[in-house]
């Protein structure tokens, strides 16, 4: 287990990879095909390829995408209650039904948690072993969230209200939206490819984050949430498998 550390390697880390039916901007989106195979089995498949991960499990509301995620397999011991499967539904919901499902009927209680979200069918198993090392290494921590640099620079972002005055959204360095940007520190943003958490942060803060927060930088990023980025995504997979 290189990427992981020898921290991590007798910890039981659980994969989960949220999957609900009812996506609005693409139909479907989570089971479409795309580069061969339904998009959800891409996340089961960088899971079950991480040497960090000891069991993978889909949360789904539904029967079919429950059946293509055994099909390459994953567990789906359970489908999701309704209420845990809406467009307003929370991840800290989702986890903690997950988890404490575990809990009371198996007594399985994992020392982390990787939240693998099944619009990103392509990412690099690698990051995960090494994400979990990061975690393992730092008891100190809660999560590690994966980042890139942003583009934008968020010390020259405001906010309006209903008068039309502005007030800037970063304030710690005083009139930083006057100064040259070279001058600034950089911004990330997250790019929500991987999550990873420590049980405890969810089961007893309900968080999916707690309060001290690791960043792990990645620069790719092919999240899909538009027909756009699905047809890039697609051409993006062909030609990986044809260089393979």
């Amino acid at each position: 287990m290189q990427g992981v550390g020898r921290k991590a390697e007798n910890m039981e880390i659980l994969a989960v990879i949220p999957a609900r039916s009812g996506s609005k901007s693409v139909k479907d989106k989570n089971i479409r095909p795309i580069g061969g195979k339904p998009m959800l089995a891409y996340s089961i498949q960088h899971a079950r390829e991480s040497e960090a991960v000891s069991r993978v499990i889909v949360s789904t509301d539904s029967p079919k995408y429950a059946e293509i995620a055994r099909e390459y397999g994953a567990e789906v011991p359970f489908l999701r209650p309704a209420e845990y499967a809406t467009d307003t539904a929370l991840d800290i919901d989702v986890f903690l039904h997950a988890l404490t499902y575990f809990r009371d009927r198996e007594g399985y209680v994992p020392d982390m948690v990787v939240q693998l979200r099944p619009t990103y069918p392509i990412r690099d198993p690698g990051d995960i072993e090494r994400m979990v090392g990061l975690l393992a290494q730092n008891p100190e921590a809660d999560s590690v969230r994966c980042v890139a640099p942003a583009k934008e620079l968020a010390y020259k972002m405001w906010r309006m209200d209903g008068t039309g005055r502005i007030t800037p959204i970063l304030t710690d360095i005083a009139e930083a939206y006057n100064m040259p940007r070279q001058q600034l520190p950089p911004i990330y943003y997250q790019n929500a490819c991987i999550d990873v958490v420590r049980t405890r942060t969810i089961l007893e803060s309900h968080s999916m984050s707690g309060k001290y927060i690791l960043g792990y930088q990645m620069e790719h990023n092919y999240d899909i949430d538009t027909e756009e980025e699905f047809v890039r995504a697609d051409r993006k997979l062909r030609l990986m498998a044809e260089n393979k």
